[in-house]
């Protein structure tokens, strides 16, 4: 099993829940959201070693809220230390962003099933709900 299929399992092992706001509660990060123009979509900074998570206030009411956090904590569980931020674009990421992005999505994958008790029939399920683009 590669690392972040097990940093998906330890984390929802331990807190019960896929939910990407309530494992951050549980890891005592603080989310807030700001003006942060069209983009970024979320970052993640660190006061001294605490990490916070900055969310665009432009996701506050949107499905797409949940899988820009679930990247960030996956920045957070991954990349300790590290700043980084999650643009939306899906082209020319880095080894971080890639990451990021396979934990976002399994965490949400996974959220689905908790939240509707069955697995999606289509990725687009996923998409619509959670806001996977």
């Amino acid at each position: 099993m590669d690392r972040i299929k097990e940093a998906i399992e330890a984390v929802i092992n331990r807190y019960h829940t896929a939910d990407p706001f309530v494992i951050a509660e549980r890891l005592n990060i603080e989310v807030d959201y700001a003006v942060l123009g069209k983009m970024p979509l979320g970052k993640t900074m660190y006061d001294k070693e605490l990490p916070i998570v900055m969310l665009n206030d432009s996701l506050r009411y949107s499905p797409q809220r949940y899988f820009v956090m679930a990247h960030e904590l996956g920045h957070v569980i991954l990349h300790e230390g590290l700043n980084s931020y999650y643009t939306g674009i899906t082209s020319g990421h880095d080894k971080l962003e890639n990451e990021a992005n396979e934990f976002g999505v399994g965490l949400i994958g996974l959220l689905y099933v908790e939240d509707n008790d069955r697995l999606p029939e289509t990725f687009e399920e996923v998409q619509k709900e959670y806001g996977i683009y």
